[in-house]
């Protein structure tokens, strides 16, 4: 009588293979059975902040319109600015005679003046730096710990207001396709304002100072 000898459809692997690739897997510290990808290491992934930074790097100089801020102008792509500050006065403690002419001289100036211009209206920290810097030499100067008390007191008081507190400044915005007709405009503004918000000039570093707050409202300078 013949033998029947069943084979399967898949060869059974042999034992050596199976030793292979026991040892593989506990080589790379993997269960038996299962497969996992080795993750990356640490220095090989992106750096998503990196890239992010460097591509908001690339489009500011696209989007903010200053290029260069010098002490008389502001060059811009498209023309020149300069900034000027209005000086406010309390007008609750006018009567109404002085706030009608106030009002009237405005008017006045607005009408004539039909350049490109702009006003904006910004929080600055208060500045006590003069009365610190009192405070601070009266400080040295003095031996009284009493004295010395009330001028700590004082120091703290002003410290406190130039952290916490915030003065609202206006200020107006000349523009003009150049150098020479910037100047024009701005002798026509110091002039026409001069009797009802007068206005002023500033400095180089006040300038950017603005440009920053403008540009980051909700940072603090």
């Amino acid at each position: 009588m013949n033998h029947l000898e069943v084979v399967s459809g898949k060869d059974e692997p042999n034992n050596q293979t199976l030793n292979g690739v026991e040892s593989e897997i506990k080589k790379h510290g993997m269960k038996k059975g299962k497969w996992f990808r080795r993750k990356p290491q640490k220095q090989d992934r992106p750096n998503k902040k990196a890239n992010t930074k460097q591509k908001l790097l690339r489009q500011t100089p696209e989007i903010v319109p200053f290029l260069q801020i010098y002490d008389d102008h502001i060059l811009m792509k498209e023309g020149v600015m300069d900034i000027l500050q209005i000086q406010t006065q309390n007008i609750d403690a006018l009567n109404e005679a002085d706030l009608n002419y106030l009002l009237l001289k405005r008017t006045q100036f607005l009408r004539s003046y039909f350049h490109s211009y702009k006003e904006v209206i910004l929080n600055f920290p208060a500045n006590t730096s003069p009365q610190l810097a009192y405070w601070e030499k009266k400080k040295e100067q003095t031996t009284s710990p009493i004295r010395l008390q009330y001028i700590e007191q004082k120091i703290y008081e002003f410290k406190f207001l130039e952290r916490e507190r915030s003065n609202r400044e206006f200020f107006f915005f000349v523009y003009a396709e150049d150098k020479d007709a910037l100047l024009d405009r701005k002798h026509a503004c110091i002039q026409g304002m001069q009797r009802a918000f007068p206005v002023e000039e500033l400095s180089r570093e006040k300038k950017k100072q603005i440009l920053f707050l403008l540009n980051n409202q909700n940072t603090k300078i």
